[in-house]
């Protein structure tokens, strides 16, 4: 039987990998704790491992410890695999797949309903009306109607966004290595970086990270951006210069902050750290900002996605031990 030992393992996903194991019948070990030095010795006996953005499998020696105990595939139940030695995988001949597509719908909604959130200030009436103070003071936000919308990759994440944003009456400006014909019948138009930094009223990042892209918004870019620009990120926490971004939202030339991914998240994302004490100032400092809206990489997180990450996870593994084609290998 081929067994697979979960890391990171949240019960909102056992949940799902359990309902769509019934089809497989693999023998799963869920472990809550992420992968590291400590923990990879429980891999033994396993034939497969599944990880999530958390799982530091960087290390060499981890890396060794799976050649070791002859593990066939490392399975990311997530899109991005940065946080994975793609070589020393390959030298071992380790499989490494991912879900390169889940429910781009999800995230493109999430991105939406941020925008919406910052933009009528929805979260802070939220904490008005719970405290029972029904004042509007301080609630005045702004249409999006009219406004200039920077979006920048046009994968599927973003043609979904421009394509339900576009019903707002926006203008959308878009930004891609690689470009699709398909937003161009939603209105939308390529151009430049620099002209969505200067243009954009909305800037919402939709591009994997990488090397060239590291820290692509800093005090530079965000120099060439209007006063009061809204910036999104249901992407990657490495996109943003998160010291700039704070030094922006000091001087007001940031209006707007919506994040669900940040630089330092892997401390804390995914964990209640409620009575613990948060040592990252940098992220101290944006939870006290009131135009600064947080949440814990959950964008991706509907019913639909997580059906589908076991669905695709549980068929490649099974490929995999069948040594069959898989096309979500990396």
């Amino acid at each position: 039987m081929n067994k697979i030992i979960f890391f990171s393992a949240k019960k909102y996903e056992i949940k799902y990998f359990n309902l769509i194991n019934k089809k497989y019948s693999f023998k799963i070990t869920y472990i809550k704790e992420s992968l590291n030095l400590l923990n990879v010795n429980k891999i033994k006996n396993h034939n497969h491992i599944c990880i999530f953005v958390n799982d530091d499998l960087t290390i060499p020696d981890i890396i060794y410890k799976l050649k070791i105990f002859k593990i066939k595939t490392i399975a990311l139940r997530c899109a991005g695999h940065n946080n994975v030695n793609l070589k020393l995988t390959k030298k071992f001949n380790i499989k490494v797949i991912n879900v390169k597509s889940y429910s781009p719908e999800s995230i493109a909604e999430y991105t939406l309903s941020l925008i919406l959130n910052l933009s009528r200030k929805i979260y802070k009436s939220y904490e008005y009306t719970k405290n029972k103070n029904f004042s509007l003071e301080n609630l005045v936000g702004f249409n999006l109607h009219n406004k200039t919308i920077g979006i920048i990759g046009t994968g599927r994440i973003g043609k979904i966004l421009i394509k339900i944003i576009k019903n707002f009456n926006v203008k959308i400006l878009a930004f891609d290595i690689i470009k699709s014909k398909e937003i161009y019948k939603y209105g939308a138009k390529y151009t430049t970086l620099e002209n969505i930094y200067n243009k954009s009223d909305i800037i919402s990042l939709h591009c994997p990270y990488n090397i060239k892209n590291h820290y692509m918004i800093n005090k530079k870019t965000i120099k060439k951006m209007k006063n009061k620009v809204m910036i999104i990120n249901t992407s990657r926490g490495e996109l943003i210069n998160t010291k700039d971004i704070i030094k922006a939202i000091k001087k007001k030339k940031i209006g707007y902050l919506g994040l669900d991914v940040y630089e330092n998240e892997k401390k804390y994302f995914f964990n209640d750290k409620s009575n613990s004490i948060i040592k990252d100032d940098n992220l101290n400092l944006l939870l006290s900002y009131n135009n600064v809206l947080i949440t814990s990489h959950q964008a991706f997180l509907t019913e639909e996605s997580l059906i589908n990450i076991a669905s695709i996870t549980l068929k490649n593994i099974k490929k995999i031990s069948l040594n069959k084609k898989c096309k979500d290998i990396i």
